[in-house]
Order: C-alpha cells, then sequence, then structure tokens
C-alpha cells in the first residue's frame, strides 16, 4: 500500500496542474456614454465571422461568440473603429464616450494590453504618416524612405515597450509592422506617387528598396493576422491575373481570374481572393449567371457562398424593367425627408456619392451641366450621400460650398441603407435610372463626364 500512496499522490496533483481547458466561446462586452445607437458591429479580420450586437438604451453591450479563428476583429459603432485581439476564452470588455472616443476608451480584462497597442499604433500612424494620402504619398523618394523608415521604427518602440503581449502574438505583430513598410513603399512605386503628382511616367530610382520581389505569399498565419499582409497577397494575384491574360490577349479575363485563383494552394487564401475579387465585381458583370456559378464550383467558405448568393440574388432584380428597390424618408438638405415614391411620374437619375470621394467630386461640374441643360424636362436629378455619422457635417457643407443643385439627399445607414444593398453598390460613384413608373432603365447608368449619358437621356421621352 506504501508504494502505491505515492502514485496516486502524484496523479492527483498533476491531475491538479493541468492547463484548464480552453472555452470554446468568447465574451465581448461594453459601455458606451452618449450614445443613441442600436448596434455595434464585430468583423473578424478575414471576414468569416461579422455579427450585430444589440446595444441597450442604456448604452450596454454583452455578447457571447463563437469566433472563427484566434485573430484581430473590428468593432465599429458607426463613427469609431476599434481593433480588438479575440481569442477562444477571452473576455473583453472596452468603456467609451461615443463622441469623445479618443480620450475616454478603456479596456478591460483579456489581450487589453494589446488592444491599447492597437490604438495607440493608429495613434503613431495618424502622427509621423498623417491624415493626407495625397501629403504623403507626394514626398520625393527620399523624404518618402526616410518617413516610412521613421514610423517602422516607432512602431516597433512601442511594441517593445508594450508588455502582458503573448510572444506568438508580438512575433506576428514585428512581422505585420514590416509589411506595412512593404505595402507603403509598394504604393509609392507602383501607383501613388505617379497619381498624386500626375506624373504618369514616374519611375523610383534603382536603388529603391521592393521587397516583394522575395515575399512568400502562401503564409496563412500572417494573411489572418495582418491586413497589409493580406493586401500584399491581394495586389500580387492582382497581377498574376494581369500578366496571364496579357500573355493571352484572347482570353476571358474572367476565365484567367478564375485559374489563377483556382491554382492557390492555400485554401484560406484561395477563398478570400475569391471572394473579394467577386464581391467587388460582381455587380458589374455581363454574364452573372456563370460568374457566379462558377465562384460557387471553387470557394469551401459557407459564409463566402451564403454573402454572394445573397449578392447574386440582389442583381438579378435589378434588371432593366424589373420594379426599382425603393427608400424611405431619408434626409433633405433643402430640408424635411423624401422617398423614392415622391418622385414617381418623372424620370429620377440618381448620383450615389460621398463628400469624402475624390472621383464623385470630380463629376460634379458635369452633373450640373447636365441638369442645367434638362432643367424643366420631365426628369429629377437625385444626389443620394452614403456619408456616415462621422462625415456627416461634411456633407452638410459640401452641399453649400459646392452649391450642388438637384435633390441631396443622404442614405439613412450610410453603406448598410437597404436601397444602397439591394443596388449591389459596391463602389461610388455609381448612377442610376429610373422611369417614370418606378421601374429600372440602367441600374449602372452612364456618368455625367460621358457623352452616352446625353444619348441615353435625349432617347427618352422628356
Amino acid at each position: 500500500m506504501r508504494s502505491i500512496i505515492p502514485i496516486l499522490l502524484a496523479f492527483f496533483v498533476a491531475s491538479c496542474t493541468q492547463k484548464e481547458v480552453k472555452k470554446e466561446y468568447t465574451i465581448v462586452s461594453g459601455k458606451l456614454s452618449n450614445s443613441d445607437i442600436e448596434t455595434v458591429r464585430l468583423i473578424s479580420i478575414n471576414g468569416d465571422f461579422n455579427m450585430e450586437i444589440p446595444v441597450s438604451k442604456e448604452g450596454q453591450f454583452l455578447d457571447t461568440l463563437f469566433l472563427t479563428a484566434d485573430m484581430p476583429h473590428r468593432l465599429t459603432d458607426g463613427i469609431n473603429h476599434i481593433v480588438l485581439y479575440l481569442e477562444k476564452g477571452y473576455t473583453v470588455h472596452l468603456d467609451y464616450n461615443l463622441r469623445d472616443f479618443a480620450n475616454t476608451i478603456q479596456f478591460e480584462g483579456d489581450g487589453a494590453d494589446l488592444n491599447r497597442y492597437y490604438l495607440q499604433k493608429q495613434d503613431k500612424n495618424r502622427e509621423i504618416e498623417g491624415m493626407d494620402f495625397e501629403t504623403f504619398y507626394g514626398l520625393e523618394e527620399p523624404a518618402f524612405i526616410k518617413k516610412v523608415e521613421e514610423l517602422n521604427l516607432a512602431i516597433n518602440g512601442l511594441l517593445d515597450s508594450t508588455v502582458n503581449i503573448p510572444e506568438y502574438v508580438r512575433e506576428k505583430e514585428q512581422r505585420a509592422i514590416d509589411h506595412y513598410s512593404i505595402i507603403q513603399l509598394a504604393q509609392y512605386k507602383d501607383f501613388a506617387h505617379a497619381d498624386v503628382t500626375a506624373n504618369p511616367n514616374f519611375t523610383v530610382s534603382e536603388n529603391f528598396q521592393d521587397e516583394r520581389s522575395g515575399m512568400s505569399f502562401l503564409n496563412e498565419e500572417d494573411f489572418d493576422y495582418s491586413v497589409f499582409y493580406n493586401s500584399l497577397v491581394h495586389l500580387h494575384y492582382k497581377e498574376q491575373i494581369k500578366q496571364r491574360a496579357q500573355k493571352d490577349s484572347l482570353a476571358d479575363p474572367n476565365e484567367v481570374f478564375f485559374q489563377v485563383v483556382g491554382e492557390i494552394p492555400v485554401e484560406n487564401i484561395k477563398n478570400s481572393v475569391l471572394y473579394r475579387t467577386v464581391w467587388g465585381s460582381m455587380p458589374y458583370i455581363q454574364n452573372v449567371d456563370s460568374y457566379y456559378e462558377k465562384f460557387m464550383s471553387l470557394s469551401t467558405n459557407e459564409t463566402h457562398k451564403q454573402e454572394i448568393t445573397d449578392a447574386y440574388n440582389r442583381i438579378k432584380k435589378i434588371k432593366p424593367g424589373a420594379n426599382s428597390p425603393t427608400f424611405e424618408a431619408y434626409e433633405n438638405h433643402a430640408g424635411g425627408h423624401s422617398s423614392l415614391e415622391d418622385f414617381q411620374g418623372k424620370y429620377v437619375y440618381i448620383d450615389v456619392w460621398a463628400s469624402w470621394c475624390a472621383p464623385c467630386i470630380k463629376e460634379i461640374p458635369d452633373l450640373k451641366e447636365v441638369e442645367k441643360k434638362y432643367r424643366g424636362k420631365n426628369i429629377e436629378f437625385l444626389s443620394i450621400s452614403v456619408d456616415t455619422d462621422r462625415s456627416y457635417d461634411d456633407w452638410k457643407k459640401m452641399v453649400v460650398d459646392k452649391e450642388l443643385t438637384g435633390v441631396q439627399l443622404i442614405a439613412d445607414k450610410a453603406w448598410d441603407s437597404e436601397f444602397i444593398k439591394d443596388y449591389q453598390i459596391k463602389g461610388i460613384p455609381r448612377y442610376i435610372l429610373i422611369d417614370p413608373e418606378g421601374k429600372i432603365v440602367n441600374a449602372m447608368a452612364p456618368s455625367p463626364s460621358v457623352d452616352k449619358l446625353d444619348t441615353t437621356l435625349e432617347a427618352l421621352d422628356l
């Protein structure tokens, strides 16, 4: 008996000291002051997890989540966007004033130090890089490289000074910092400097460092952690598709796309490149049925397949001659609210835009000219802004400053407005033409700056 007791004791001690089994769920809670919002949205970095969480009248929310993977997530209230690192088993709480986010945000629970680091990293980016794309990418090459290096050193120093970050996360974050530098340099080289300086012949110097040539674009771990690596991967395959299409000028570009993506050996990377491209391009595809079927045959991600199916079904409903999706009680800049049915009996040309959208603003002078030419005719010109709460004041001001004509409305939920989703609007500006009976003439109408619009409108019985 004496020989058995130590064995039993050892077994008991070992059992008691075994690592606690990791919970399969994550608890996220928060308290928002100065808030009247009804929901917040939590989205994983890979987009597989996307969920609305109800917010009480007191500004509180709490939910038990079953995440798809351990990774950074983005929580948004419509004004503020917060990066949260979440793992199965984590309990996370945040507290802030909706209208004074920067001075009031507090994190508690698991990952609090890491989440504070993410916030400080954003602030450091703004401090060094600035908020103006044109100023940053307009720098001359030596100054730009110096700025990128300065930012890289500053963020690495911030990471080094932050305690309580799991080592396996710290290693991924260190690579993510480098990925950000790589993508900044890549954008500068490929298009950004040429665009902002209006110099299409710009080329970087022979010594310009482009680390993409030595990179692997099949790192699943980094793909699920870093938005910067994620973007580099998407850019890489976009270039692969372009190069293969150029080799065979007679090939269908869509078939080339599916061939290249179908060859990606890492499943979640293949699914992501496939989904992101199809999600953005499907509204513009002529033979949408075969495009959709090809996507469904290649994707193995059920979340992606459901979302693309929903988009496909919406697209099928916005063919010429179909009843137009409607909107109700959109705020009218001139006062009150307007609904689409208010304009029944007239043709309606709709411009979907936002105050921050440079291509949209570029179209404004031409839109004014078109409105002026057809003034008094049986057509109404509506501009619907998808500005969020954050840029609402910018919308109000821009309508006045640019003396915008026509009917100026703002969508009730920005990009999440049902009218915007029904028309599958993925990018702006977007133009829509509806007839006096409320039927779709063209869900992808010509823009004001092209002659085709004038031809289209002249053919109508105005």
